[in-house]
């Protein structure tokens, strides 16, 4: 019985990752039609997604290893820089283009993430004093 509870766990969190990726992919794309960048297609979106998504997290755990507390910062700041390396090589385009749609992609994120949290709060009528002790 408590087998189908794991089962149920793990599909979820696949549904989740794949949602995740699908999702940023999606902003990665947007981001590279606003920084004007060619030839760019759903799937480019989806490999670069998790191409630097590897690559960020495990340069950043090294970072955050080797310099504890402030390799966390210099690992995110770098995971643009390596996002952007990727998509330089899978969109063919400039280091310039790939990380402007690299930051714009995660600013747009942002803003829709906030947006929808924001009109979360506001549909289930949830306010800030409500979680005050």
């Amino acid at each position: 019985m408590a087998a189908q509870g794991y089962m149920i766990i793990i599909a979820i969190s696949i549904a989740v990752i794949i949602l995740y990726l699908l999702v940023s992919a999606a902003f990665l794309l947007w981001g590279a039609s606003l920084a004007k960048i060619e030839n760019a297609t759903f799937g480019r979106a989806i490999g670069t997604t998790i191409l630097g998504g590897i690559a960020s997290s495990i340069f950043s755990l090294i970072l955050n290893l080797w310099i504890p507390g402030f390799g966390r910062v210099l690992g995110f700041i770098v995971g643009f820089l390596i996002s952007a390396l990727i998509m330089m090589g899978i969109f063919d385009t400039s280091f310039g283009k790939a990380l402007g749609a690299t930051i714009i992609a995660w600013v747009l994120s942002l803003i829709v993430v906030g947006g929808t949290v924001i009109l979360l709060v506001v549909l289930l009528g949830v306010s800030l004093q409500s979680f005050q002790p």
